[in-house]
């Protein structure tokens, strides 16, 4: 997973996010490039689209190349809190594996189709 500079570069400029949110997405993807590689990701939600406020989190979904047991969904989640601590941040994350994401099932979500089309990727 590699972050598209430009992308999240732009989202920083416009004000959309933060530096410190920034940081601590550099930090998830360099963490989750080490621990699963070939993971990929984007960031969705009101950040992207730059109608947060104050209470809004930094939505990211994370695709995995395997399937997503419990455990592996818990050390992601473990990482984000602990980053989010780290960098006084507020990352949500959805996690699923590729297959999931791109089954019959998923495809036909809202939310899969917003992301698909609006998401930033990582």
């Amino acid at each position: 997973m590699k972050l598209k500079t430009n992308d999240i570069d732009k989202l920083v400029k416009k004000g959309f996010i933060s530096k410190s949110e920034k940081k601590a997405l550099d930090q998830l993807v360099t963490e989750l490039k080490r621990f699963w590689p070939g993971s990929k990701g984007k960031v969705f939600g009101s950040k992207v689209k730059g109608t947060s406020d104050e209470e809004s989190d930094l939505d990211i979904l994370i695709l995995l190349p395997n399937d997503v047991t419990k455990e592996i969904r818990r050390q992601i989640i473990h990482r984000a809190f602990d980053i989010n601590l780290t960098f006084g941040t507020n990352i949500s994350t959805l996690i699923m594996s590729e297959k999931e994401w791109n089954s019959d099932l998923f495809s036909f979500l809202p939310i899969h189709s917003f992301i698909e089309e609006e998401g930033v990727p990582l």
